[in-house]
């Protein structure tokens, strides 16, 4: 399986291999958390985890799981609106 991601991924300055770590080791994951984001037909998953450096916020980390590969889109520290979806 191949992990790739979008441009949108790096938008807030996130290092991808710390994306990676937080989905490794993620303390929380939703999958069809959302509706598609065209053209894609498939619904993102989220994951909160660390980043590698310990003591740095939580990331958010949104995702499309398909067949042969898992495509990150979205990577930035983790909104209170997430973190709250950890504890409801």
């Amino acid at each position: 399986m191949a992990i790739t991601w979008t441009d949108s991924a790096l938008k807030h300055g996130i290092d991808i291999e710390d994306a990676k770590h937080a989905i490794a080791h993620a303390h929380y994951m939703e999958q069809d958390f959302d509706e598609p984001r065209p053209p894609s037909t498939i619904r993102p998953t989220l994951f909160l985890g660390p980043q590698r450096r310990l003591g740095a916020p939580l990331l958010e980390v949104m995702v499309e799981i398909g067949r042969r590969d898992v495509t990150i889109f979205h990577v930035m520290e983790a909104r209170k609106k997430h973190l709250d979806r950890m504890n409801d």
